[in-house]
């Protein structure tokens, strides 16, 4: 019972991020919206509304979509600017440990062949794990590693101090 918690609180963990992202970049075009109005070259307007950054930011759809830190960056890079892009705050490391939980959640959610070949590639990368456990497993066990963002305890402990830092940090 205990691993399947852990699994489904970092399930909740990315879901709590992007959310975040998403409510982050709509405040940061409708308190800065010079840079996305010179881009598109509109003319007559200083300023957007919330409701239409949320339609920008959104893409029209019903969610905002990304599938990396690159990729979140590159989007805050069009729409806010390098140079006012929160997200350009967060470390290499950071960054790399929020793919992580988006693999991890994603194999958790899915289960399917893509996401368990994201999420070994990822625990490969960031962790130096070979031979993946599955999530719960993972998640579960302690992180002995000295460059552990949380090290002695639990590796979900750590991507959640990784989370709750960037978002402190943007």
């Amino acid at each position: 019972m205990r691993r399947w918690a852990a699994q489904m609180t970092a399930v909740e963990i990315h879901g709590t991020w992007e959310r975040y992202v998403e409510g982050r970049l709509v405040a940061a075009l409708n308190h800065n919206p010079k840079h996305f109005i010179k881009e598109q070259t509109i003319a007559g307007v200083s300023g957007i509304p919330t409701g239409l950054a949320r339609y920008i930011i959104r893409g029209g759809k019903r969610f905002f979509d990304f599938r990396s830190m690159g990729d979140l960056i590159n989007k805050a890079d069009h729409w806010l600017g390098n140079a006012a892009n929160p997200f350009n705050s967060i470390d290499a490391t950071d960054r790399s440990y929020i793919d992580c939980l988006s693999a991890i959640r994603n194999c958790a959610v899915h289960g399917s062949e893509a996401s368990i070949n994201a999420y070994k590639r990822n625990l490969r990368s960031v962790y130096g794990i070979k031979a993946a456990p599955g999530p719960e497993e993972f998640l579960h066990a302690k992180d002995f590693r000295a460059a552990s963002p949380m090290r002695y305890d639990s590796r979900l402990s750590g991507l959640a101090f990784v989370v709750t830092k960037s978002i402190a940090n943007t």
